[in-house]
């Protein structure tokens, strides 16, 4: 009897090991969805240290990012640029709810004041003195360039497959963005967005740097050229409908940022004016567009989420 219950488990044993063994190669083999990507390993809040520019190896950025748990090597990367108090982490860590929902990465640089100041950052260092346009820099020492080398570091360490990403800055980071999106020639950036920035660059060639673009290419065919890459930019510049206080800390009054309106709200709407009659006169297409956030004033919290909601629907 005991022989007999012997026979009959080691058969059951030996099916059991043959299907183990068989089975998965009858099955379809099961391949990630090309569209869906690979799953990330890494996901969660994390921080890392830039410094493999050559033009700025000497002033290090740290950078915070946020990946969410259903992101893959498909999911597109959206760049936070800070404004005045430089509170790139913070902004971050505000947004991630509204990231995880759309499925979007978040990667904030931060500027510091000790190694960016208000030329490096605000005015993107285009020239050694911005406020004077003065000593114009090389086209790699103006300070957006960092946002590729940073972008694909930072791929390379999450194992990302994107090649191109989007970027939002608020206030003195919108400042960043705008005049990156006037004088970028090279860089990955996909879609730009300027949230609530004090005071603008107009892409007028008849009025000197930081109001205008004016001494900064070296021909009136360059400028034009320079002008086409721009307004082919996917730019949106975002205010909010309460940003309308003349008198908001640390906005800007001299008579040429008093010519593009007193607050933040008229300085929005006149700044998409000059760039709308400029591609008219120059006769070149005009990819910019002004949203107006209903119910919000000064937030980099609520633009960054509104932001997210019309970039990633």
């Amino acid at each position: 009897m005991k022989s007999r219950l012997f026979t009959i488990n080691t058969k059951i044993l030996v099916f059991l090991v043959l299907y183990v063994l068989i089975a998965p190669s009858c099955l379809p083999e099961r391949n990630p969805d090309p569209l869906e990507g690979i799953p990330l390993e890494l996901y969660g809040s994390g921080s890392f240290t830039f410094n493999s520019y050559a033009n700025f190896q000497d002033k290090p950025v740290d950078c915070y990012y946020f990946i969410p748990e259903s992101a893959t090597d498909q999911t597109p990367v959206l760049l936070l640029i800070h404004g005045n108090s430089r509170n790139a982490e913070s902004l971050m860590l505000s947004l991630r709810d509204e990231a995880s929902a759309s499925n979007v990465i978040l990667l904030a640089p931060k500027f510091s004041t000790q190694h960016y100041n208000v030329n490096s950052f605000h005015l993107c260092n285009i020239f050694s003195d911005g406020e004077n346009a003065s000593g114009l820099n090389g086209y790699a020492d103006w300070t957006f360039n960092l946002l590729d080398p940073i972008f694909d570091n930072f791929c390379s360490l999450i194992e990302s497959n994107q090649s191109e990403y989007d970027i939002f800055g608020f206030s003195a980071g919108a400042q960043f963005v705008h005049r990156m999106t006037l004088l970028d020639s090279t860089s990955h950036a996909r879609n730009f967005v300027s949230a609530s920035a004090g005071w603008y660059t107009l892409p007028d060639a008849a009025i000197n740097f930081p109001y205008g673009i004016k001494n900064i290419h070296g021909s009136q065919t360059q400028s034009q050229e320079q002008l086409f890459r721009s307004f082919s930019k996917k730019h949106f510049i975002l205010v909010g409908f309460d940003d309308n206080d003349p008198n908001s800390s640390g906005l800007r009054h001299t008579s040429e940022a008093d010519a593009q309106g007193l607050n933040r709200f008229d300085r929005a709407h006149y700044f998409l004016g000059r760039g709308i009659s400029i591609s008219d006169q120059s006769q070149i297409p005009f990819s910019w567009s002004l949203e107006v956030v209903p119910q919000v004033g000064h937030s980099d919290q609520k633009m960054g989420s509104f932001a997210i909601n019309m970039l990633y629907p």
